[in-house]
């Protein structure tokens, strides 16, 4: 470098040349420049339209909110809440008397008495709530104090140390429960009629106050009970209530209503046997009569030995006796026949898709089987009916019709699943160990709505 001069490279064709200026102290860092600085923004206020709109986007906002998110968020503080805070409640009903699914399937309610079925003294009835899978109980309902202010007001004197469960009923969905039950006379001072009564309250209430009413039926003659033929239709609306008799010829097969495949609810709220079956559905589904919908005389009951006077007559097809016992409701939940008990001999020759009209003229009717596993059912009952302690097998079908569940209290105490079409044994269960303090009057099993839960006799519930 001759001089100290810095040497510049010649000059390339094509070449760009850049030129960089030095940069200096005085000059500006680079920064990011704001469209728009907060603090020298001068809010502008709001018009009226303008608040509307914003108040009514964010309300909007929380009921789509509250719609898709507000049953499960509130179903699960309530689950933390009681986690927290246990609720201190009775034990158990150990005597119970009937069981019911709400029709979401979300609780299950379970109806007894606090003591033994067979104690002496009083009976304290009590009405437990579950959650759908019977784990957790949701609250406990004592109806001692809800029962007794209305019984003050009868005209005839009744022994409520004896008040006789009957049905647990759900109405207008999960909102309302319904039970009903029967107080018999004071036998020391000569009463004949028997008190039918109706207790309606909320469930979910920190505090229920029922509505009861009565509806007082003669019993029968040299009887301290009515004939067992006898419903009460109890229309809510309006507090009347008015008696559903069987014939006068009190046979053993004669019901509240006229013997039928299926019933349905009428415009004028009354239950009547339906015209026909579905024709189109090979295997029709049951139907709850707790909504309102169209049902079969196929509910959950059991099979048992003819009676004395149908067993001379009965021909070589009859092998026993179909005993159903339940409440239902019309459409629009204000009124509700309950107790239905309903009891016919039954055949195992199968009634087809569109079976005949059964008769009601004071002969027996022939209740033919709803399908193949229940014939195979009666068939597999006529083997063990000789025996010194006659079976008794309870039954229930799954609501879609195409499931049946048994329990044989005399045979192999199992409880075994049928597929209806075809008769062939789909699961078997043992029967869940029961409390030894355990003696109820339950009668029936009881399968959930979406059929994936089985309550069983002694109050347990099984997952399918």
């Amino acid at each position: 470098m001759p001089n100290g001069e810095p040497v510049v490279p010649p000059e390339q064709p094509g070449a760009v040349q850049f030129q960089i200026e030095p940069t200096t102290q005085h000059a500006r860092p680079h920064t990011w420049e704001r469209p728009w600085s907060a603090s020298s923004i001068t809010p502008r206020p709001l018009t009226t339209r303008q608040k509307v709109w914003r108040v009514a986007g964010i309300v909007a906002t929380v009921a789509l909110l509250a719609a898709l998110l507000g049953g499960q968020v509130a179903a699960f503080t309530a689950h933390l809440w009681r986690i927290a805070f246990p609720l201190t409640q009775g034990a158990s009903p150990t005597c119970l008397a009937d069981a019911a699914w709400s029709p979401s399937g979300n609780r299950l309610a379970i109806l007894g008495y606090g003591g033994a079925c067979a104690q002496l003294g009083h009976f304290s009835p009590v009405l437990d709530v579950y959650d759908s899978a019977g784990r957790l109980r949701l609250r406990q309902i004592a109806l001692d104090p809800l029962l007794s202010p209305a019984t003050k007001t009868l005209a005839r004197d009744v022994n409520t140390d004896r008040i006789a469960l009957q049905n647990v009923i759900w109405l207008r969905g999960d909102v309302s429960l319904a039970i009903t039950f029967t107080l018999p006379p004071r036998s020391d001072i000569g009463e004949t009629t028997t008190q039918f009564g109706i207790l309606v309250f909320n469930p979910n209430s920190a505090h229920p106050a029922a509505t009861t009413r009565f509806y007082e039926i003669p019993n029968r003659p040299g009887s301290s009970y009515p004939d067992a033929r006898i419903g009460v239709m109890w229309d809510l609306h309006t507090d009347h209530a008015r008696m559903i008799s069987g014939a006068a010829t009190f046979n053993a097969w004669d019901n509240p209503l006229s013997l039928a495949y299926q019933y349905t609810w009428t415009s004028n709220d009354d239950l009547v046997p339906a015209s026909a079956t579905n024709t189109s559905v090979s295997i029709p589904p049951i139907g709850n009569p707790q909504v309102g919908a169209p049902l079969s005389i196929w509910q959950s009951g059991w099979l048992g030995g003819l009676n004395a006077d149908v067993a001379v007559t009965a021909p070589d097809e009859w092998l026993a006796m179909w005993n159903t016992t339940f409440a239902a409701v019309s459409p629009d939940g204000l009124h509700l026949l309950a107790p239905l008990v309903m009891k016919t001999p039954v055949s195992p020759r199968l009634a087809g898709p569109t079976p005949q009209p059964l008769q009601n003229d004071g002969a027996p009717p022939i209740l033919l089987a709803r399908d193949v596993a229940f014939a195979q059912i009666l068939r597999v009952w006529e083997l063990h009916a000789n025996r010194a302690a006659e079976p008794i097998v309870f039954v229930a079908w799954r609501p879609d019709g195409k499931a049946v569940a048994t329990f044989n209290l005399n045979d192999d105490q199992k409880i075994n699943i049928f597929d209806c079409a075809t008769g062939r044994l789909l699961a078997s269960h043992p029967e869940p160990k029961q409390s030894a303090q355990f003696n109820g009057v339950f009668t029936a099993l009881r399968w959930s709505p979406d059929g994936k839960h089985l309550l069983t006799l002694d109050g347990a519930v099984l997952a399918i």
